[in-house]
């Protein structure tokens, strides 16, 4: 069942390539000795499995039916995804990131938005040198990735990677712009905490996202400072039931950090951003992999096995209804 599910996600990752028209090669000039599509296929089984550059290389020459179903004739030197993902235009990984999600919500017309942060870890050095170095240098391991997330299919919209530490609040409108710019969908809520308490974060919801905020208002002791003409409309404590969505983009980051791990492979700053944009494009994939369950039908009596592949649980209760036959899941 392992194996097919990573022929699923194989076969996802394809078609979302070619929905998204990403080319074969990024120049005439190239070697084409690989596609552009089986390498970024090559990138998200290594943070599907949770391999490294040269561990990655090893299994595709240790499986046959992986290097079947990516159409891979050579096995590839770990250096040659490493450069891939460096010179890899990134905007790519975000288109690849909205196609996933608008096929994960389907044809809902209307989406709320809950935004957080969180930091990565660099595991390229040891934790006991960067201590140690801290002693002489700022030197400063750890990447920062803010996440928009749909609290009900659990999806990531948008993702915004950079290199740490800053604060959270500078990435929150450039993701409110890329969803409006990627994903055709009306904003009802965009929930975050605290610390996105700003003006011009409600301007720009209520003015060009003709959506609602929210966001708690901070409290200022000073009576001058705090509470311009936007923020007086506002209570200081929103509504619990859907403030408590935001609680679902925390969900989100643990999954992806206990799954895909919250160590980042790379060395470089560029890659190591293309490696946290990776990893939430397979959390994607991996949710619309889940949606097409497989079930095994067995007849009452003696009846063979039938494979079928559903969509959802409404197309089962209607199959089943039509041909008079229980349900065994394993």
């Amino acid at each position: 069942m392992r194996q097919e599910k990573i022929i699923n996600l194989i076969v996802t990752c394809f078609k979302l390539c070619k929905q998204r028209e990403i080319a074969k090669y990024s120049s005439k000039f190239s070697k084409k000795t690989y596609t552009q599509h089986q390498l970024i296929i090559i990138g998200v089984l290594k943070i599907y499995l949770n391999q490294d550059y040269r561990g990655i290389t090893d299994l595709l020459a240790a499986s046959e039916d992986i290097r079947t179903a990516i159409n891979l004739k050579e096995i590839p030197h770990f250096t040659t995804i490493q450069k891939f993902l460096n010179r890899f235009n990134p905007n790519v990984f975000n288109l690849l990131i909205s196609a996933a999600f608008m096929q994960i919500i389907g044809k809902r017309k209307v989406i709320d938005v809950a935004i957080d942060g969180t930091g990565f870890t660099s595991s390229y050095s040891s934790r006991y040198y960067v201590m140690r170095v801290e002693r002489e240098t700022t030197y400063l391991s750890f990447m920062k990735m803010s996440l928009a997330v749909d609290p009900e299919s659990k999806g990531v919209i948008a993702v915004k990677c950079r290199k740490a530490p800053s604060h959270d609040n500078k990435d929150f409108i450039p993701l409110l712009k890329r969803i409006k710019r990627t994903v055709k969908r009306k904003i009802r809520y965009v929930i975050a905490d605290k610390g996105y308490d700003a003006s011009k974060n409600f301007y720009y919801i209520e003015k060009e996202l003709k959506a609602k905020a929210i966001i708690p208002v901070r409290c200022y002791k000073s009576s001058r400072a705090g509470r311009n003409t936007i923020r007086k409309r506002r209570p200081l404590e929103p509504d619990k039931y859907i403030y408590g969505k935001r609680n679902i983009a925390e969900t989100v980051f643990s999954v992806i950090k206990r799954r895909f791990s919250g160590d980042l492979r790379s060395r470089l700053t560029n890659i190591k951003k293309k490696e946290m944009m990776l990893k939430t494009f397979v959390y994607n994939l991996c949710i619309l992999v889940n949606k097409k369950c497989i079930f095994l039908i067995r007849g009452f009596l003696q009846s063979p096995i039938v494979e079928v592949l559903f969509c959802s649980m409404q197309e089962v209760h209607e199959f089943l209804g039509s041909k008079g036959l229980y349900l065994e899941i394993w």
